[in-house]
């Protein structure tokens, strides 16, 4: 069944802040993210905690969307670096339908085909972004929870046989460098 994303998260766009002195508060940035939209190692606390702030702190499950910038993309926080707030890089989506999983979501607006959407939708020439309106009336696919997961699975596979295969590439190329080397010592 397609479904418009308002229709099944809540948005809000992250904020603006800048750094404090005595920080306890993750602010989370698209750099914070490696090629691979992993989590970098060893973030710190840039911002402190307020009651202005506390409304905007991210909880495990939301979906922090890259809208500006050189990529689009989506991740799921996992509440490792807590308590954080989203930077105004980023939109942020609750889902609100219990039949429906944060992370097929992020695995959707990441798929290559949404991608080109986003793209034909983004907005600006220094830099691109795709605004909370725009986000909200991409049309969705939303299978049954055991697709979802059965979808999932078979990226996440996918993405362990691409590790797999970028480490016998490199592994090959280290054999084939040392036997060419041998070769010229004898």
């Amino acid at each position: 069944m397609k479904y418009k994303l308002i229709d099944i998260v809540r948005m809000k766009s992250g904020l603006f802040a800048k750094g404090d002195t005595n920080p306890d508060l993750y602010y989370i940035q698209s750099t914070d993210f490696d090629a691979d939209k992993e989590w970098v190692e060893n973030l710190n606390p840039i911002l402190s905690k307020s009651p202005k702030l506390m409304r905007h702190y991210l909880t495990k499950g939301d979906i922090l969307f890259a809208a500006k910038g050189r990529e689009f993309f989506a991740v799921v926080y996992d509440g490792y670096y807590s308590p954080a707030v989203a930077s105004s890089t980023f939109l942020v989506l609750q889902v609100q339908e219990r039949n429906v999983l944060p992370e097929y979501i992020a695995w959707y607006l990441n798929h290559s085909t949404t991608q080109k959407l986003l793209w034909s939708l983004a907005t600006g020439t220094a830099i691109t972004s795709i605004n909370k309106v725009t986000l909200e009336q991409i049309e969705i696919s939303i299978p049954s929870l055991s697709k979802q997961n059965s979808i999932l699975d078979f990226s996440n596979l996918q993405e362990k046989e691409k590790q797999l295969q970028l480490q016998i590439m490199k592994l090959k190329q280290e054999y084939l460098n040392e036997l060419t080397y041998k070769s010229i010592q004898q």
